[in-house]
């Protein structure tokens, strides 16, 4: 049996015992090579769930949305490691218990899936290990290491000219699993913080305040890179961040579901070189 039977036998079993009361995964998209999410809640729903090559969708971004959990009641969810760190990071930041889900795990390499073995969150503990040492796509490491060449100069030319396509459509903000705050900042007009306009000063504001709000807290999992309609490289300023707090804190976002955020906590040997 192939981990896609495999998985789908499992979740018409969770269905129909009544121990998860939605299973969160992938069916078949509008081509060939797209898959969307399926919210599969019968048992004969579970048998259109998809799972291969193409499943790249973070889908923890679901289980903060509409109130999903708030229930009790126990919800499924297709994982790739970088949705499992995002997980974790939910955890972390209490807006998500633990025990309300249950975790078909899978990884993507070479074009092959392969199950990881567990259910719950403890279960992929040691993951945390393997993940602290996995390297960002080879296209985004060479992309960040070329502009790291060019020096600040360079680098603010480079961000003046990606941030001047921004639409301010927001896609990126509700792709991205850790935007779950229920009012944003860029949707309060009294005081506006933000301006929504498209223009340089606002498209700035945005994207270098969303950057910020993710240091220390980006899984990598890419989805603001897919969702951006005018392919603004988000992925690279987020890996920057990331590399920053690693640097400064030996902190990995999501290496564990008991982590304290890095921006929220606080050691007498945090370094404070930011104090002229």
């Amino acid at each position: 049996m192939g981990i896609q039977e495999q998985y789908r036998s499992e979740a018409a079993e969770l269905l129909s015992s009544g121990e998860v009361k939605l299973v969160i995964g992938f069916g078949a998209g509008s081509t060939a090579d797209r898959r969307r999410p399926l919210f599969a809640r019968t048992p004969e729903e579970s048998e259109k769930l998809v799972l291969d090559q193409n499943c790249i969708a973070n889908l923890t971004t679901y289980l903060v949305a509409g109130g999903l959990l708030t229930d009790g009641k126990k919800v499924a969810v297709f994982l790739k490691p970088d949705g499992i760190r995002s997980l974790n990071i939910l955890i972390a930041e209490s807006q998500v218990k633990a025990e309300q889900v249950v975790i078909f795990g899978f990884a993507i390499e070479n074009n092959e899936v392969t199950p990881l073995e567990g259910r719950s969150i403890s279960d992929f503990a040691k993951l945390g290990e393997k993940l602290r040492t996995a390297t960002p796509p080879p296209s985004v490491q060479e992309e960040a290491e070329r502009l790291e060449a060019m020096g600040s100069s360079g680098r603010f030319e480079y961000w003046k000219e990606q941030f001047s396509k921004c639409i301010k459509c927001y896609a990126c903000r509700q792709a991205c699993p850790m935007c779950y705050c229920r009012r944003c900042i860029v949707d309060v007009n009294q005081p506006q913080w933000v301006s929504t306009s498209s223009h340089t000063l606002g498209n700035f504001e945005w994207n270098l305040v969303r950057a910020f709000h993710l240091a220390g807290r980006c899984a990598a999992c890419g989805a603001c890179d897919r969702a951006c309609p005018v392919n603004i490289p988000l992925r690279l300023i987020n890996y920057r961040m990331g590399k920053e707090v690693k640097e400064a804190f030996d902190y990995f976002a999501g290496e564990s579901s008991d982590q304290n955020p890095v921006l929220a906590s606080f050691r007498q040997d945090d370094p404070e070189t930011f104090i002229l």
